[in-house]
């Protein structure tokens, strides 16, 4: 099919829960995908984070192929070798003081078993998460979403969501809730945490949960001693740390895991996307020997295609081929790379009101005046949009009522300099377009 019938086709036949752009892609390969037309397009999204090694990587499509030949289908009632050498090498490459790990099919479902097993763990207790962060779209990830997506927001569907969970202020410098000013910062998000964990927690909190940096709110990174400072609070106060590194982790922000930038080991880490290079869906939950140890009475989570071999193969295949090439120092050096060329962008262009982010996680965010500092949400879907049509993929984090619009970047790992200049070429282009009004 042509992709014109492709667009005609799924509009028929899809459910148009996503909203998906009226682009056809054929192939991928690098750091390029290919619509049916065979016109390239730049692909600084990675899919959503996912693609950490680009394209069609041979190596990689190898590992998958043998074992595909080999063995594919195999649930949790059973053990492999592929799910026991995975989970070695992925607790070698994660923050000390994790011992145990456990493997599913996507970051939602991760979260869902990291929920479940620190209320287990501490008998029940409130969850705290954050305003603007994102964990996932079944129920408990949902209910600990602070981006208040549709399931929060359509008081038909919100009644799905499980109780006891509470949203605290996020580390958002750039727009303070507490009016601070970036540079001066007073820590009112981590006193403010302190005091929803004492008068909203009730007599018990078994976890907060957060992102090291907001991905989908926006690129939110929070202010130098912020993570440490939670995980101070969760010991203060008997309540375990989950760190949802999703996005964040596989080395996008120039560490293995972001945690790692202010030595903060948590008691769960999540992390999922990239952890196969994107190639086949798969996600995992590292845990301390002391949850490894109160889960053996767990019962209540598991999915059939959970611990896969196929999955565990392309995982192990991924960190292998990312630690090899050196691809996380790529991340941190090129990403510092593209930060400075965006910040470039916004001294000249007074549209452009902040620049943030770290490694190959950045974010520029939109305003209609850098005073009033009010979000842009008209240039950043106009700016979306063009610069898809001129062959650069990027993603827009856009909503009303989070009052900020920000073009998100998290290229794949293979990223180099010369792809940074031709993205923000493209991005030049697309913004004096849209400035003019074309």
């Amino acid at each position: 099919m042509n992709g014109k019938e492709i667009v005609e086709k799924s509009r028929k036949r899809m459910l148009p829960i996503y909203g998906p752009s009226p682009l056809a892609f054929a192939r991928g390969k690098g750091m390029y995908l290919y619509d049916t037309d065979g016109k390239g397009y730049l692909d600084f999204s990675a899919q959503f984070s996912s693609c950490s090694l680009g394209h069609c990587n041979e190596e990689l499509n190898e590992a998958v192929s043998a074992q595909l030949r080999k063995l594919v289908s195999v649930t949790t009632m059973f053990l492999t070798e592929e799910q026991t050498r995975l989970a070695d090498r992925l607790l070698r490459a994660a923050p000390k003081g994790l011992s145990r790990a456990i493997f599913g099919c996507t970051g939602s479902d991760a979260n869902e078993l990291a929920l479940k097993l620190a209320k287990y763990g501490k008998g029940g207790g409130r969850i705290i998460s954050f305003r603007r962060g994102f964990h996932g779209s079944t129920a408990a990830s949902a209910a600990a979403t602070g981006k208040a997506e549709t399931i929060q927001e359509d008081s038909g569907i919100s009644e799905l969501l499980p109780r006891g969970f509470v949203h605290s202020s996020p580390p958002y410098c750039y727009r303070c809730d507490f009016g601070g000013s970036e540079g001066a910062c007073g820590n009112w998000c981590l006193r403010y945490l302190e005091q929803t964990i004492l008068h909203e927690g009730g007599d018990k909190v078994a976890a907060v949960i957060l992102e090291p940096i907001f991905a989908a709110g926006g690129v939110i990174v929070p202010p130098k001693g912020f993570l440490k400072g939670v995980r101070e609070l969760c010991d203060k106060y008997g309540a375990f740390l989950i760190l949802d590194e999703v996005v964040t982790g596989i080395g996008q922000t120039g560490t293995m895991f972001a945690c790692e930038e202010e030595g903060v080991t948590p008691d769960i880490l999540v992390t999922g996307k990239a952890l196969t290079g994107g190639y086949i869906p798969g996600s995992a939950v590292l845990v301390t020997e002391e949850i490894g140890r109160a889960a053996e009475g767990l019962l209540l989570h598991g999915h059939t295609h959970s611990c896969y071999p196929l999955m565990c193969a392309a995982a192990e295949a991924n960190l292998a081929i990312i630690e090899r090439d050196g691809l996380v120092k790529n991340a941190k050096d090129t990403g510092a790379y593209l930060h400075r060329k965006l910040e470039g962008l916004r001294d000249r262009y007074a549209c452009v009101g902040d620049v943030r982010g770290r490694g190959l996680l950045q974010g520029i965010e939109l305003v209609r005046d850098r005073e009033t500092k009010e979000a842009d949400h008209d240039l950043g879907e106009r700016l979306f949009q063009q610069m898809l049509k001129n062959g650069l993929i990027t993603e827009l984090e856009s909503r009303r009522n989070l009052e900020n619009a920000v073009i998100v970047l998290h290229p794949p790992l293979i990223t180099g300099r010369e792809d940074v200049d031709r993205a923000v070429s493209i991005m030049e282009i697309s913004l004096e377009k849209c400035l003019r009004g074309e």
